[in-house]
């Protein structure tokens, strides 16, 4: 079992006398009795002892909804929203700001660059740790915030094989969506193992009406399009734990992730006013296998003291090759042109990192640690235009190879400083360096890095024990000071070119990248009030305010006729917001509510809307639980909102994005113990969604695309065996 690392000082130090007086007994008894502390120190009220802040969600609420991907369990979490507009790869926002803006984790350290929340099932992990506030042990790219996902551990408490079974379908737009989950976990004296393999199609159909208006010249052109995309997915995530000794434990795991993705995109265009695109209709079709593979190996050693020893080698590789085909054609539906394009983008990474750690003096838990690593990715690109008979009409291949070397080193002290107040110190430095080349790009050399300060303190008023009991209120008042960044990633500092097929102008420009980018720099304070009661019941108001300098904003330039996008540094930004949080038990139901309440400013961008892009000013969730002991079935709904998005990139460029409102249900039906039905429906009440897009030049233009919303119904067996 892997401890929580926001847990408090006391817990550590639990742990740790647990371990040092068991080292003469037997092994497996020893790891029963570690499990047993730490499950009952994360579980009472992690949250509420911690005082780095956290939110935890733990398993029971990650299947509870029965959603098939994680940012599904994400989206009803405190200051948590969605970017997943339609056709496109779904995006975690924290505070409204996304974009890597919030650090990524995968088991403690940053995901590989390959890694989607939306690509790892439920069923695969353990628990998931919010933090709203960055620490010196994980990454400190987290300006809005840090999501750790811990992965299941292998194999049960006994020495008994345990099964588990899902069968069933998702349902969208009249079409089925099979899937199949199969678990086998085993133990053999102190070794422990478990295989998971997960087969499933996921669908994505996809109706929209996108309407261009100018007034210089007059312009009014409306494009009907649909694109059908169809995913299957073959997972198999092996992992093991070895103890051969008191002292050593030994545990890894696996993650193989196999896709195969066709996707058929037709348009329709019709010119009221004015001039007709070159290819008024089109025809797409995308098609590609990816494969993503993750690996790695730990080691914990128990030291004398209390001490601990760790390390941990990881390797990622991804490999996507694709090929897509562009026929366009005339109102007709003539074939004028074929722009064929495979493409095949390739990374590879390692992380090699460790930690020491140390109760001192009775109220200290000191540690110390490290990470380094290296990132490589090279990508092709071959790209033929021809006529209708064949004939070449362009031909371009271009390819790169780019690289970024990591390295960290932490250090940190958790410690009480009396009664009821403790506090967290810790620093840390960061450097990347990411060098590139290709043959139609210059060379690029760039060095990022920060030192990432970071304080957080806890004070818990005592009061007196008649008074509050085991189940009475305690409160909890947080503050976090911390300095973050953010990186530019490879794309955005290769200055290679993606271009449109058709149409290209202000609102569908070319993207390019810059590698002048420099990144990001934020400093940030967090202050919040929590009261807990009971186990379960709690409520919370928080507040935070981030100053950001040399924040990147996409500068739209036109040259020759073209019309290009490139990030930029722009100047500093102002973020801040309060959320709150409540949760109410009572019998059989539990509810649960949560809103956020974002503002931003960005220095060199005239208002109105000068704000971050995609930061919604309100959004939150509404949720309702019926689980009685007695009852053979299980209830419950979450009603989520986020408001409209309007922002402003630059003095020019102008986007709206409409409010979206959700309804998800569910119902469970349990057949004895280890059997149970799922039903399930995401999306209901949704109305069709608007995003808008206006240049507000000498020439302005707008574009506004209304898509088709449906919801997800879907319906498992569930079997224990």
């Amino acid at each position: 079992m892997q401890f929580i690392r926001t847990g408090s000082a006391g817990a550590l130090l639990l742990a740790a006398h647990t371990c040092a007086s068991a080292q003469t007994a037997d092994p497996q008894l020893v790891q029963q009795s570690i499990q047993q502390v730490l499950v009952s120190a994360g579980a009472a009220d992690s949250r509420a002892q911690s005082t780095t802040t956290a939110i935890i969600v733990g398993r029971d609420e990650i299947l509870r909804h029965g959603d098939a991907s994680l940012v599904d369990v994400l989206k009803r979490q405190p200051g948590i929203t969605l970017d997943a507009g339609p056709g496109k790869e779904a995006a975690i926002r924290m505070r409204g700001m996304g974009s890597g803006y919030v650090a990524i984790l995968l088991n403690g350290l940053p995901a590989p660059g390959g890694f989607s929340l939306e690509s790892i099932s439920p069923e695969l992990i353990e628990r998931i740790e919010i933090g709203r506030a960055a620490t010196a042990e994980t990454s400190s790219q987290a300006v809005a915030g840090a999501i750790n996902v811990i992965m299941r551990r292998a194999g049960p408490a006994k020495s008994e094989g345990a099964n588990e079974f899902k069968a069933g379908s998702a349902f969208l737009g009249g079409q089925a969506a099979p899937q199949l989950l199969a678990q086998h976990s085993g133990r053999t004296g102190t070794l422990a193992y478990t295989v998971a393999a997960t087969v499933k199609r996921n669908l994505n159909p996809i109706a929209a009406l996108s309407t261009e208006t100018g007034s210089d010249p007059l312009l009014l052109r409306r494009t009907a399009w649909t694109d059908r995309q169809v995913e299957d997915i073959l997972e198999l995530a092996p992992r093991m734990t070895w103890q051969p000794s008191t002292r050593d434990s030994i545990s890894a795991q696996g993650y193989l992730r196999r896709r195969h993705i066709d996707n058929v995109k037709r348009e329709d265009e019709s010119t009221e006013i004015g001039r007709p695109t070159a290819f008024p209709h089109a025809v797409q079709r995308f098609g590609t296998r990816p494969l993503h593979a993750y690996a790695d190996l730990a080691w914990t050693r128990r030291l004398d003291g209390g001490a601990r020893l760790a390390a941990k080698l990881s390797g990622f590789h991804m490999r996507r090759e694709a090929d897509f085909v562009y026929r366009s054609m005339d109102v007709q539906d003539r074939l004028l042109e074929s722009h064929l394009v495979a493409s095949g983008p390739r990374e590879r990474e390692w992380t090699f990192s460790g930690s020491w750690r140390r109760p001192l003096w009775g109220s200290h838990s000191l540690a110390a640690g490290w990470e380094f690593g290296r990132k490589g990715r090279s990508e092709y690109r071959r790209e033929r235009h021809v006529d209708p008979g064949g004939g070449l009409l362009l031909s371009s291949d271009e390819d790169y190879r780019a690289s970024v070397e990591r390295s960290a080193f932490f250090i940190q002290d958790e410690w009480d400083l009396g009664p009821g107040w403790s506090a967290y110190a810790g620093l840390r430095r960061e450097d990347l360096h990411t060098t590139g080349e290709g043959n139609a790009d210059t060379p690029v050399d760039v060095d990022a890095g920060a030192w990432s300060p970071v304080f957080q303190m806890l004070y818990k008023p005592q009061r007196p024990e008649d008074q509050v009991g085991p189940s009475g209120p305690r409160d909890a008042v947080r503050l976090a000071v911390s300095r973050t960044y953010k990186a530019p990633n490879i794309v955005q500092l290769m200055p290679r070119r993606y271009t449109v097929d058709n149409n290209n102008n202000a609102t569908n420009p070319d993207q390019q990248g810059n590698p002048r980018l420099r990144p990001e720099l934020a400093l940030a304070v967090d202050l919040a009030w929590e009261r807990y009661f009971g186990a379960a019941d709690m409520v919370s108001v928080s507040v935070f305010h981030k100053r950001i300098r040399d924040i990147t904003l996409a500068r739209i330039v036109e040259n020759r006729g073209v019309w290009t996008a490139m990030p930029d540094n722009a100047g500093s930004a102002t973020v801040r917001g309060v959320e709150f949080e409540g949760k109410l038990t009572r019998g059989a139901l539990a509810g649960r509510l949560n809103l956020a309440r974002n503002w931003s400013r960005l220095d060199s961008v005239p208002g109105p809307d000068n704000r971050i892009e995609g930061q919604p000013a309100y959004s939150g969730n509404l949720g309702l639980d019926y689980a009685a002991a007695a009852s053979r079935v299980d209830l419950g709904a979450t009603y989520s909102y986020r408001g409209r998005v309007a922002s402003r990139a630059s003095a020019l460029i102008f986007s709206d994005d409409g409010s979206r409102r959700q309804l998800d249900l569910y119902a469970v039906w349990k057949h004895g113990a280890k059997s149970r039905l799922r039903l399930s429906v995401a999306g209901l009440s949704q109305r069709d969604y608007l995003e808008r897009l206006a240049y507000e030049g000498s020439r302005p233009l707008e574009r506004a695309t209304v898509f088709r919303m449906r919801p997800t119904w879907r319906l498992v067996w569930e079997q224990s065996l």
